[in-house]
């Protein structure tokens, strides 16, 4: 189809091009014209397979490291899968029974006025997940309407985008 395009787009150039100049003069250019569209389909037409092929335009066949490492107890975590990060909170128990989801700290999350200084950089491990995690130290937390208390530690799923939910627990 992309080849197709391609020498339709060439032939149109070239009787366009044929038209608007004597033949007999312009010969040399317009065979040079011609004969690097040629190339330069050819390398377009081949280089679109190899990389289709190869698999490096599918976003499905972007494999991610598993969370836990295989033939291990499932609490034991995978070590690189942190790197980067420093982890602050973890726990073996599901998420739902130790935080509370917060929706006035989700919504103003969603709005980009409460969220972690820098994503991911303080995490939280809850049920062999990983969260977003902040206390109410300034370097961890961005928060100019003063929302935080001091006594809690907020965990974030999705920040950035309208989807942010934050969930809270009493430390």
């Amino acid at each position: 189809m992309l080849t197709l395009r391609f020498l339709l787009i060439v032939i149109f150039m070239f009787l366009k091009y044929k038209a608007q100049r004597k033949v007999l003069l312009m010969r040399n250019h317009l065979t040079n014209f011609i004969s690097t569209a040629l190339i330069c389909a050819a390398f377009a037409v081949s280089s679109h397979d190899t990389f289709a092929q190869s698999g490096y335009m599918t976003p499905n066949n972007i494999t991610r490291k598993p969370l836990l490492k295989p033939g291990l107890p499932n609490q034991q975590l995978k070590k690189e899968r942190y790197l980067g990060s420093r982890l602050i909170y973890s726990t073996a128990d599901p998420l739902r029974e130790i935080f509370t989801k917060d929706t006035g700290l989700s919504k103003a999350c969603q709005r980009g006025r409460f969220k972690q200084v820098k994503s991911m950089q303080y995490i939280a491990v809850v049920n062999g997940r990983k969260y977003g995690a902040a206390l109410y130290q300034r370097n961890m937390l961005h928060d100019p309407q003063k929302l935080a208390e001091k006594d809690k530690i907020y965990l974030f799923k999705g920040q950035g985008t309208s989807s942010c939910r934050v969930y809270q627990k009493r430390i």
